[in-house]
C-alpha cells in the first residue's frame, strides 16, 4: 500500500482526540504570568545551551576518539601536548555552564509543559517525546559528568560508555527539538525585549 504525501501529511496533522479533564491547577488557562516565560527568554537561554552542548558533545568526541582511535581517527592531532587539557578544560567548564543554563531553560519553558491537549496531532506527539529524550538525556550528561568531575560513582555502569553513547541520543533530539523551533526562534531572536510579547 503506498501512500501519497499529502495523504500523509494528513494523517500526521490531524486533530488528536480532545481528551476529557477538568482545567485546574497548572492545566488552568493563564496561570503563568511572568515575563519570564516567554518565547524571547526561551529563545537567547535556548541558544547559549546549545552552543554549550556543542562544544561539549565535540570536545568530548575529541577526548573519545583519542583515547579509543579507530583507524579513520588516526589524523586527530595530539600535538601539542596542551591541546587536549583545554579541550578537557573546555568540556568541563562548557558543561558546569550548562547546569545553569538548562534548569533557567526549564524553568522558562516550564508552562510549556502543562499545554492542554497534551499533544494536539500526531506531529506534535512525537515533537514532545523528541522533548522527553531531549531533557533526559541532558539532565543525565549532567548529573553523571557532574559526578565524574567529583570521582563519584553511585551507579552500576561503566561512566565513559553511558556517557559517550548518551551524547549521541542527547544531540540527535537536540537537533530535531531546533529544527522544529527554528521559526519561533529566529524570529525571539530578531525582535527586541520590549516587543517580544507585544
Amino acid at each position: 500500500m503506498v501512500f501519497h504525501p499529502r495523504t500523509l501529511t494528513a494523517i500526521v496533522h490531524r486533530p488528536l482526540p480532545a481528551p476529557k479533564a477538568l482545567r485546574r491547577g497548572p492545566f488552568r488557562e493563564g496561570r503563568f504570568t511572568s515575563p519570564l516565560h516567554s518565547e524571547w527568554v526561551a529563545a537567547r537561554l535556548g541558544l547559549w545551551l546549545g552552543i554549550a552542548f556543542g562544544v561539549c558533545f565535540l570536545t568530548g568526541l575529541y577526548s573519545h576518539f583519542l583515547q579509543n582511535q579507530p583507524q579513520w581517527a588516526a589524523w586527530f592531532p595530539s600535538r601539542p601536548v596542551s591541546l587536549y587539557r583545554v579541550s578537557q578544560g573546555l568540556h568541563v567548564v562548557t558543561g558546569l555552564a550548562s547546569v545553569p543554563l538548562l534548569l533557567a531553560k526549564l524553568w522558562t519553558v516550564y508552562p510549556k509543559l502543562w499545554e492542554w491537549p497534551p499533544a494536539r496531532d500526531l506531529a506534535h506527539a512525537v515533537e514532545r517525546g523528541s522533548l522527553f529524550l531531549l531533557v533526559a538525556g541532558a539532565g543525565f550528561q549532567l548529573v553523571t559528568g557532574t559526578l565524574n568531575i567529583l570521582g563519584w560513582y553511585p551507579f552500576k555502569f561503566f561512566f565513559t560508555t553511558a556517557h559517550y553513547w548518551t551524547a549521541y541520543i542527547t544531540i540527535g533530539a537536540m537537533l530535531i527539538h531546533i529544527g522544529t523551533k527554528l521559526t519561533i526562534t529566529r524570529r525571539a531572536l530578531s525582535t527586541k525585549e520590549a516587543d517580544a510579547d507585544g
